[in-house]
């Protein structure tokens, strides 16, 4: 089997990642990282004895797949460079700055018969792809999704570093058009939205609450579905899943008024706990080896962007007065 040539743009938190599991895969070479930081490229070739460049456009000829995990502003004509030059693109979520792009994107992947993967890592949480069977018809989907400050990815607000992810999952989970949108935001310590609260309602009747904050204590990431057979809480931190499904229900004709009582079963379905990028990886290899779609393709990463630009264009947005606990909180990520 002949070595897949794959290289990392970008070697920040994200791709520095990227390289470390490109050095473990078999039949996979790394044969180089790319950052216009050129101490940090060195260091990470260093590490996985590899080569650095400072130029993306270094790459052509010599790779045939590469990730690219840059600020969001240049994921687009990295993405149209390595694209033409007939190279596989994983691009780390948002795939673009604007819809265009992403469009542009997709059709130029399409017309070059190349594979184009966008990193919505949650879609390969072992917890979320045990979803499959479990979630029939959702009424209310929650989630949540919020983080300590960090001075990371501060080129956009929290709706494309953190919502995204639960964007791109709900689409997944909810086959059914949107039909009204409203959102929240507060401007904390970024030009950006550091906290978000949209509500979603769609044709069928599904409603959802989203909630992200890169401004909390501590790092959380759950989702809770309530349908017909019960309700569902998935962890992605844990990578588990706990079933609440409603078994009997009853009314009590006791004085002086009648009570309602519903007995449930607790279910903890088992899941294979294993890391997410790792698996979204070892995917993408698997769809050029196969010449088959990803399972979050371009079009997905499209979708997704589309709808996080719909919930910014509903935003109601104002900027939180300067506080000391705010101040607190900044000082300890740095």
């Amino acid at each position: 089997m002949t070595a897949i040539k794959a290289a990392v743009v970008g070697v920040g938190h994200m791709g520095r990642h990227h390289a470390r599991i490109y050095s473990e895969m078999p039949g996979v070479e790394l044969t180089a990282v790319v950052d216009t930081n050129e101490l940090a490229a060195r260091d990470i070739a260093k590490k996985y004895n590899t080569q650095h460049f400072l130029d993306y456009h270094s790459l052509i000829g010599k790779v045939d797949a590469v990730s690219i995990a840059t600020p969001t502003s240049f994921h687009y004509p990295i993405s149209m460079a390595l694209l033409n030059a007939g190279i596989h693109v994983l691009i780390e979520k948002p795939i673009s700055s604007t819809v265009k792009e992403a469009k542009t994107l997709v059709q130029l992947a399409k017309m070059k018969n190349l594979i184009l993967q966008v990193g919505h890592t949650e879609r390969f949480n072992p917890a979320v792809m045990s979803l499959n069977g479990l979630v029939k018809n959702p009424i209310f989907i929650e989630t949540h999704r919020m983080g300590p400050p960090t001075r990371r990815n501060l080129d956009v607000g929290v709706v494309f570093e953190l919502m995204i992810h639960d964007i791109d999952i709900l689409l997944n989970l909810v086959h059914s058009p949107i039909v009204k949108m409203q959102g929240f935001g507060l401007k904390i310590y970024s030009n950006h939205e550091d906290i978000a609260q949209a509500q979603i309602l769609f044709e069928n009747g599904c409603m959802a609450s989203l909630s992200a904050s890169r401004i909390s204590s501590e790092k959380v990431r759950n989702l809770e579905i309530t349908q017909e057979e019960g309700f569902l809480r998935l962890d992605y931190i844990e990578q588990n899943i706990i079933l609440r499904k409603q078994v009997s229900s009853k009314y009590i004709f006791d004085q002086p008024k009648a009570t309602y009582k519903s007995e449930f079963l607790l279910e903890q379905p088992l899941i294979r706990k294993d890391e997410p990028l790792r698996l979204e990886i070892e995917h993408f290899v698997e769809c050029l080896r196969e010449q088959k779609q990803p399972v979050v393709s371009g079009e997905d990463g499209k979708a997704a962007l589309e709808i996080g630009n719909r919930i910014l264009d509903s935003l109601i947005l104002v900027k939180a007065d300067d506080n000391q606990m705010t101040r607190e909180l900044i000082a300890m990520s740095q």
